[in-house]
């Protein structure tokens, strides 16, 4: 048995892959440093430099442009190398995560935003993207897409993947750095001058997708439409088994962020909620699963006769089981859509354990074995509070316990009812997933939370979880479908449909939820179109949206393929019912606009403004046939005036529901930039110059305060909220020449 050290677990990660002629024989293959010679992908490189140049001439004369699968591996196996970095900068800028007593310098810098060179800090590594980069960019300079082999267009899928990951890799450089050179020519030597002249300009979030698609990425899309994506059977790192499937960058997933990501018009938000619908139609076609609620949080009830209650408690371990690695039932799961994996042992690869390590782990990687094929690896972590750089923030607890988790009970109080008439919510339950995110471990200084993605415990003691209780999580998640979910909600709700994703979040969309619209009701020769009411169903849509919607293609549910989808809230609040008049449109959705103008107007009366606009939307939510409301006539659906504000609070609910569902998966910073883009954006009529910079400013700013979301609105980090009203501190410092 060999043991290496903690220290001996920062290497790199190099995927392998077999040649075209061996993909049969990959399941019987480590995955070994096949590139690090060939590509030079262990040379280390200094800021300046922001890429590799010592054997960049391999590139040139050793590549055929034909036979391209070790190439497109090792494209992989640099994504590997900024993978880490990238989630954690997700993380550490957020307003989910803090910081703990142990928290080194460099950290510290990264999560109070303040301005640091690249090569002043280990978690600033611009040059590790530009690697990714530039082998995308000599990949696509030298392949052959007329290739042919039995009448098949082999090199098409990969070439479509290339272009994929490099536009996600450039996705990702923009949202930290602000504007960064945009290359799509091989650099071959560290003096071409691309740092400060390059040849494509200067890309940012406005300008990314317009270059990417001139680059060549709407011939990828169209490609993969035509020829699919690349599959070359399953890896193995020695530890568990990941079928190549899980590297792959979907198209129209990619392709749906970017259109999100710039967000200028109303057409941008539709045309990314289309993709993002194209994938997920895909996805139920081929798997009958969106969102299933069997995987949803449940909680328990549980007699106390001595103190003459109920007592309730969650049982997480389903959600998070769900899309977690453990038992090796990757293949089997279909939450997971994009992942980068970690290698168990050094001797096969890159081992990927810097995110355990600042969540408080401590890893331990041992192999057993002869040969490098029979060995077998595996890491195993404990907890140490001294590890323990980073907790779950005191807002993100406060977000979760906000949550009103629902039993629905039947008329002889059966719990869970599927046609409940009486609702029960437990006091100071909250949302079941943070019990799955966070475990409470007992460490010789009291019970404290661990954050658990990256490390998971399945059992859940009332006093504390054992700090050896834990399995380490070899995936880093980059895509899932429950996120992809939820960027559609982001985009629907942009898009000009806000009832649409608040019933995403609370019922999930499919014909069995959503209402059919009747007209067969005729006053004076014309048609007044009114709702068929669906029992526990959306029928707070109303008849003006759902007409409205009825030739958006996004927004058609009715096939079969999307009956099991539920709504995203239930998975960690229970399930939703017509009895549920809290988590309601009319109520929360009112109860938001209200806060939200307390927010930007401190003094302003949220129960009475509440209440104001809780009438307004009642009013507005036409179309049961015997509503007193006025009709109106076919031909004239109504578009509500007040759309901006309702569209800018269901926004916030997504943003919350994001915080519930996603958190510490290295997304947050991303999606709070994104959505503060919207939002100063605005394409309603609704917000104010700067209006989303002040929301961003603001949410980060109270990552230390442990309270529901809007409460005491003026309780933050005065510094930190101040330093994020300037746009530039939100960004990394580029590298200097």
């Amino acid at each position: 048995m060999a043991e290496a050290t903690a220290n001996d677990l920062a290497v790199c990660f190099p995927l392998c892959a077999a040649h075209h002629k061996s993909i049969n024989t990959m399941k019987k293959k480590s995955i070994i440093g096949l590139f690090l010679s060939v590509f030079g992908l262990s040379v280390t490189t200094t800021s300046c430099e922001d890429m590799l140049t010592p054997d960049m001439d391999l590139y040139a004369t050793d590549f055929s442009g034909r036979d391209t699968v070790n190439f497109y591996f090792g494209i992989l196996s640099n994504v590997q190398d900024m993978i880490e970095n990238n989630t954690i900068l997700g993380d550490i800028r957020s307003d989910l995560v803090d910081t703990t007593s142990y928290v080194s310098d460099s950290v510290a810098t990264l999560a109070n935003f303040e301005k640091i060179d690249d090569a002043d800090n280990g978690l600033l590594n611009r040059a590790a993207y530009y690697k990714v980069i530039n082998q995308c960019n000599f990949y696509l300079a030298k392949v052959d897409t007329m290739a042919k082999k039995n009448n098949n267009y082999y090199m098409r899928t990969e070439f479509a993947q290339v272009q994929f990951i490099r536009a996600w890799t450039y996705m990702q450089l923009v949202q930290n750095y602000g504007s960064v050179p945009f290359i799509t020519s091989p650099v071959t030597n560290a003096n071409t001058g691309w740092e400060t002249n390059p040849e494509g300009g200067w890309a940012t979030a406005d300008n990314l997708l317009d270059k990417l698609m001139a680059a060549g990425l709407s011939q990828a899309y169209t490609y993969e439409k035509l020829y699919g994506t690349p599959n070359y059977g399953t890896l193995n790192n020695r530890a568990i088994t990941v079928p190549h499937t899980y590297t792959i960058f979907p198209a129209d997933v990619v392709m749906g962020d970017l259109y999100l990501l710039r967000g200028q018009s109303q057409n941008d938000y539709a045309q990314a909620a289309n993709y993002y619908y194209t994938y997920m139609k895909k996805r139920a076609q081929d798997n009958n699963l969106v969102v299933n609620n069997g995987n949803a949080t449940n909680a328990r009830k549980t007699p106390n006769p001595a103190l003459n209650r109920d007592d309730y408690t969650h049982n997480a371990g389903t959600w998070a089981t769900s899309f977690m690695d453990q038992s090796n039932n990757l293949g089997f799961n279909t939450e997971q859509i994009t992942l980068a994996f970690s290698s168990s042992n050094r001797i096969y690869g890159t081992v990927l354990t810097r995110l355990a390590e600042f969540y408080g782990f401590t890893p331990k990687s041992t192999s057993s074995g002869g040969s490098a094929d029979d060995n077998a690896g595996n890491i195993n972590v404990t907890a140490d509070y001294r590890y323990r750089q980073l907790a779950p923030s005191k807002r993100y607890n406060g977000i979760s316990s906000a949550q009103l988790y629902r039993f629905t009970t039947d008329a002889n109080d059966n719990f869970e009812a599927t046609e409940p008439t009486k609702i029960v919510y437990p006091e100071g339950l909250g949302d079941g997933r943070q019990s799955a995110n966070v475990q409470n471990v007992r460490t010789t200084v009291g019970v404290l939370p661990f954050v658990q993605i990256h490390a998971y415990s399945g059992t859940q003691q009332q006093f504390g979880t054992s700090p050896y209780a834990f399995q380490f999580n070899y995936t880093i998640n980059i895509y899932r479908l429950r996120q992809v979910y939820l960027r559609f909600a982001e985009a629907v709700n942009r898009a000009g449909y806000p009832r649409h994703a608040f019933a995403i979040l609370r019922d999930g969309l499919n014909a069995k939820n959503i209402p059919a619209i009747l007209t067969d009701s005729v006053v004076d020769g014309h048609v007044f179109p009114y709702l068929d009411a669906v029992a526990n169903g959306c029928d707070y849509i109303g008849v003006d949206e759902l007409r409205r919607a009825q030739n958006v293609p996004f927004l058609d549910f009715s096939d079969t393929w999307w009956d099991n989808v539920c709504g995203i809230h239930e998975l960690g609040s229970g399930p939703s019912a017509d009895v549920d008049t809290l988590f309601a449109y009319d109520e929360i959705v009112a109860k938001r606009m209200a806060e939200e103008e307390a927010r930007v107007a401190a003094g302003t009366p949220v129960e009475a403004r509440a209440q104001y606009y809780k009438n307004v939307l009642r009013s507005q939510t036409r179309g049961l046939k015997d509503e007193p409301a006025d009709p109106q006539p076919a031909l004239d659906p109504v578009i509500p005036d007040n759309i901006g504000a309702q569209i800018n609070a269901v926004e916030t609910l997504i943003a919350d529901e994001m915080a519930l569902e996603t958190p510490f998966e290295g997304k947050r910073y991303y999606d709070l930039y994104r959505i503060a883009r919207h939002k100063n954006a605005d394409t309603w009529n609704f917000a104010t110059a700067g209006y989303g910079t002040n929301w961003f400013a603001w949410t980060i700013a109270r990552r230390a305060e442990n309270l529901a979301p809007y409460a005491n609105p003026l309780q933050m980090n005065n510094a930190l909220y101040n330093k994020l009203l300037n746009i530039d501190n939100w960004y990394l410092k580029n590298p200097q020449y």
